[in-house]
């Protein structure tokens, strides 16, 4: 079990101080290779796909009947369906921006929590997409959402809230799936060497043993699309990771307030309130924080990872869940003395009618899961209880579901003429509509937990070379022989065939800095110089000359284009071509178009960084000469390598060598060098 290999961190410690490079790449990697707690999860699987098969056949019930059967009606035309759609998208949000925030400041222990909150984000935001297609009622014209050509010459209404949905939808998509896997390729590398070892291992054996390892090999080779871990990999995947955490940051504030904004605006009673922005963006926050605290206790439980996420992980998460707790009741504090202290009786009828009426029990869930749990958090015994923490954020999620109904349902249900006040009461269709959605996410959760790494390897080696002194004082061995054959040839075959450059291998990161200030005076024009490591390096980014590269400037000339041609189409299609005018509204409602245009902006932007950071890497590249050097699987592991490719005809492997040798073994000198052929 990966348990054995970390000894819990004592004290208020982040990580284990045992903790090494080969250790954490060890323990994180095991869950995904070897399953283990394999019939727990079997287990939770046929729960999550019995829900998912629920929401089946609600979907094709529905599809058959028609929307009618969540028991909307003309008043209550927003109900479960909405509140749903709400509340995934405000747990997505705040899963995303916890992580965007993190890793922007820079803390220290988010290794250990982003990468969780990252897929939650993911995951969540799956779930909300599929509400407002299946809210179309006839989800098979989603696409007229869409401004293409048609024989019509139609075009979408941009005015409308429902196609900033559509829009928000695709462009929080396209943002979490980047940060994600921008954030998960280096750990791809990682299982995809630890994957061919386990091939090597296997290579005379027979079998399924080592069909199922071959598959695994070349399946994480694919996705990790020939990861590298060169020092220009790593320059450009900080600068990309940090860049489009920013964007999504711009983005959830954006999606959040504007939602509320919009409801804040309008004068329906229990909306009409400034404070609604921001508890909308409160409890956002809270409730992603929530869930993807429960979800880091389950797989530091199941999986045993208590070296790197520690009791210090789960006491951070309960303060933070503190703070918002506090900040939750703060609103809701404020919007009570407000209405009564100086509300018209409207408004102050909608907050009676929440306590007192039909749907009381929403504002009294608010009270009891979402208000009060975390108060529960000012102990520091209950801050430091796993149970405490995984039951409060469950807790805080399911409260901040009922906020959503209770907002919504109550207002609308009795609006200021009587002939538009119509009773509205949950189906069991809308209920079982919800928890297919949760099958979903726990399905696709657990899939996850079962095929990729669930902790951030590259974090936590950042953290323990940081903060242990075990990990920063690397292990001086050789190679393992089982690396020091060529993947793709047979030894001797390697050694016939033409010269590629010359290799080294180093223990540590201040030794291959040195090694490469040696060789820095060669002729560039026929020698290439390059690093490889399994973390950043800041230090022979330097030394190679190439920190000034810089990903940002895509960034903005991508977000910039495409929110300018966004609002630019919606320009042209709402006051020339198509012009539909709306309660008096001017042909050129500029403001009506600011929240898709930003929403399109961060993803344009965001699909420029991604680009940027593949093709300045020149990836996905499967097949690369580095990939020959004896050992370089323990690039990605504890081993960092300096290659020196032969360019032209006067390539001097023997000085090379020479000068790589004469390093003194206190600064500089490689564990290994090799040639290494094409």
């Amino acid at each position: 079990m990966s348990g054995a290999i970390l000894q819990p961190p004592s004290g208020a410690g982040l990580i284990a101080q045992d903790a090494t490079l080969h250790g954490i790449g060890r323990a994180v990697a095991e869950v995904p290779l070897t399953h283990p707690s394999n019939r727990r999860w079997w287990i939770a699987f046929a729960g999550a796909l019995a829900l998912l098969g629920l929401f089946g056949g609600v979907l094709a019930y529905l599809l058959f009947t028609g929307v009618g059967i969540w028991g909307n009606n003309n008043a209550v035309v927003w109900a479960l369906d909405i509140a749903s759609y709400d509340w995934w998208i405000g747990v997505a949000s705040g899963s995303l921006l916890v992580s965007a925030v993190l890793l922007l400041l820079g803390a220290e222990w988010r290794g250990a929590v982003n990468r969780v909150a990252e897929t939650v984000a993911l995951l969540c935001t799956c779930a909300a997409g599929l509400y407002p297609i299946i809210h179309l009622g006839r989800p098979w014209f989603f696409f007229w959402n869409l401004p293409y050509p048609n024989t019509y010459a139609l075009w979408p209404q941009f005015r409308s809230p429902l196609l900033w949905d559509a829009i928000d939808i695709v462009s929080y998509l396209v943002v979490c799936v980047s940060l994600w896997y921008i954030g998960l390729l280096p750990d791809l590398a990682s299982l995809r060497d630890r994957a061919v070892e386990d091939a090597l291992a296997q290579e005379k054996a027979h079998g399924r043993s080592r069909k199922r390892a071959l598959l695994k090999a070349r399946a994480y080779g694919i996705v990790a699309s020939g990861w590298r871990g060169s020092a220009a990999h790593w320059q450009l995947w900080v600068q990309a990771y940090r860049t489009i955490a920013l964007l999504g940051v711009l983005l959830v504030v954006s999606l959040q307030t504007g939602a509320s904004v919009m409801l804040a605006g309008s004068v329906m009673p229990g909306w009409h309130d400034t404070i609604l922005p921001v508890t909308f963006l409160v409890n956002a926050v809270f409730s992603g924080v929530g869930v993807t605290a429960a979800v880091v206790v389950l797989v530091r439980s199941v999986y045993r990872l208590d070296g790197l996420i520690s009791d210090r992980h789960l006491e951070i998460l309960a303060r933070l869940m503190l703070c918002l707790g506090c900040a939750s009741l703060y609103c809701y504090a404020t919007e009570f003395f407000s209405t009564f202290l100086h509300g018209d009786a409207r408004e102050r009828g909608v907050l009676v009618r929440r306590m007192t009426g039909e749907h009381a029990w929403a504002f009294w869930t608010v009270v009891a899961c979402l208000l009060i749990p975390a108060q529960a958090f000012w102990s520091a015994r209950m801050r430091r209880s796993t149970l405490a923490v995984a039951a409060i954020g469950l807790l805080v999620a399911v409260g901040a579901y009922a906020d959503h109904v209770m907002v919504l349902v109550v207002t609308l249900a009795q609006d200021f003429l009587p002939s538009s006040r119509l009773a509205y009461s949950e189906t069991i269709w809308g209920v079982a509509t919800f928890a297919g959605s949760v099958g979903l996410f726990l399905t696709l959760l657990l899939l996850f937990l079962r095929y990729l790494p669930a902790v951030s390897i590259t974090e936590s080696r950042r953290l323990a070379l940081a903060v242990t002194p075990t990990a920063a004082a690397a292990e001086r061995k050789p190679v393992r022989e089982s690396e020091m054959r060529p993947l793709a040839e047979e030894r001797d075959e390697a050694q016939d065939a033409p010269l590629w450059g010359v290799s080294a291998a180093f223990a540590s990161e201040a030794d291959l800095a040195a090694a490469v200030s040696a060789l820095s005076g060669l002729d560039a024009s026929h020698v290439h110089l390059s690093a490889h490591g399994p973390v950043p390096m800041p230090r022979v980014v330097r030394t190679l000359g190439i920190a000034g590269r810089s990903i940002r400037a895509y960034a903005i000339l991508g977000a910039l284009a495409g929110g300018a041609a966004f609002y630019g189409m919606c320009v042209y299609a709402t006051a020339y071509d198509y012009v539909f005018l709306i309660g008096g509204r001017p042909r050129f409602s500029w403001p009506s178009f600011v929240v898709p245009s930003l929403s399109f902006a961060m993803m344009s932007g965001t699909i420029a960084v991604h680009l940027a950071l593949l093709i300045l890497n020149r990836l996905p590249r499967l097949n690369h000469p580095a990939f020959n050097i004896p050992g370089f699987l323990r690039a990605t592991d504890d081993r960092y390598f300096l290659s020196a490719e032969a360019r032209g005809e006067r390539f001097d492997a023997d000085r090379i060598v020479r000068k790589l040798a004469a390093l003194p073994a206190e600064a500089g000198r490689p564990l290994d060098i090799r040639r290494v052929p094409r």
